[in-house]
């Protein structure tokens, strides 16, 4: 094992592997040791065997890591097959009642057969449906088996009325749930895009009529999602999702070009410029230099980009999980905070968090 991997915290050495998996065969036990779990923590256990596998060194390996890479691939591509069934039996429903939908995150990228797709923790799978629809598809849902999440009524009043999914399902006995969504940001938030643009770019599939997003659009979904609709706690996983998405569509011509400008008619500039930014530095993401010019004009204004470029790319390094109390625990509170102040205005805001700060005191649960 070389002396600079020797002196490299667990972050560093998990970046560099997914880039070039061909340093692993360099670790030596302790450090392997140290790279598991943060990849574990991390939530790209999978995706680092799936790297390792796709450049030839997983069977050069330590028996034991190799073995561990191996069942993280295993325990991930299960859940793909899952999210697969889950998806067709949602899309058989809502087929039947002749209500379109668009599958989104991951579900997507396994209907894409994007080769990462099979290394993702899944927990559920998303829909999109069009908003006139979506209480028909609860309806037709809910009668076909699935059941919603038990919710008071203030949480229920605030999906409703003031996010852009209903509250969950999940089908009694299996593992993945479903959420069912009518646009991609909150209708009261600051972002809003045109729900039907994405409608008119989105690409058919075989499968039961279920469409995708647009490649474009699939990435400032993805972007959106993390940059605006999140707090960026431990989210190094959906950034490897962004980086895995432009590496499979920046060779297709004219990639580039439209993404830009499909984030300049959704008003989603922002967090595609905080994409950019943020994969150039934290995994070296190729990106055309022409792309990277092109969406300074979405930049926010100087002290902002101070401060926020470093901490997107802090946060959103991997989370290291030896050190205790843990690191940026003040900057991740400030994008908690930025991320609600981006999805609600004041005067929805201000009660909600103090809800959610009186229902914290007293142990109460707080989906929303």
């Amino acid at each position: 094992m070389s002396a600079a991997h020797r002196s490299a915290t667990a972050p560093s050495v998990l970046i560099e592997s997914v880039l070039d998996p061909h340093i692993l065969r360099s670790l030596d036990l302790p450090a392997w040791e140290r790279l598991l779990s943060c990849a574990r923590r991390n939530a790209v256990l999978a995706y680092l065997a799936y790297r390792a596998e796709a450049t030839g060194v997983l069977d050069e390996l330590p028996p034991a890591p190799r073995t561990a890479l191996r069942a993280a691939r295993t325990a991930a591509a299960r859940l793909a097959q899952l999210a697969m069934w889950e998806i067709d039996r949602v899309a058989r429903v809502l087929l039947r009642a002749d209500i379109a939908s668009i599958a989104l995150k991951g579900a997507a990228y396994v209907l894409r057969g994007m080769p990462h797709a099979a290394t993702r923790l899944l927990s559920d799978v998303d829909v999109m449906v069009p908003r006139p629809r979506i209480d028909d598809a609860e309806r037709e849902l809910l009668a076909a088996g699935w059941q919603g999440t038990k919710l008071d009524p203030y949480d229920q009043q605030y999906y409703r009325r003031w996010s852009h999914e209903i509250p969950p399902l999940q089908y009694p006995g299996r593992v993945l749930g479903v959420d069912v969504h009518h646009t991609i940001c909150p209708p009261v938030s600051r972002l809003r895009p045109d729900p039907a643009a994405f409608w008119a770019a989105a690409e058919t599939t075989t499968h039961r009529q279920v469409r995708l997003l647009s490649p474009a659009d699939s990435v400032l979904h993805a972007a959106t999602h993390l940059f605006f609709d999140s707090d960026l706690d431990g989210r190094f996983r959906d950034l490897i999702d962004l980086h895995e998405m432009l590496l499979a569509f920046g060779s297709r011509e004219g990639f580039w070009q439209r993404l830009v400008e499909r984030a300049r008619q959704q008003h989603l500039g922002r967090p595609l410029y905080y994409a950019v930014v943020t994969l150039a530095d934290v995994l070296k993401t190729p990106i055309p230099k022409e792309t990277r010019v092109s969406v300074e004009e979405f930049a926010p204004a100087a002290p902002v980009r101070a401060w926020m470029r470093p901490t997107l790319s802090r946060l959103l390094t991997p989370v290291d999980p030896e050190p205790w109390p843990p690191r940026n625990r003040a900057r991740v509170w400030l994008m908690f905070v930025r991320s609600h102040w981006l999805r609600m205005p004041p005067h929805l805001l201000l009660p909600h968090l103090a809800r959610k700060s009186l229902r914290r005191v007293h142990g109460e649960r707080a989906d929303a």
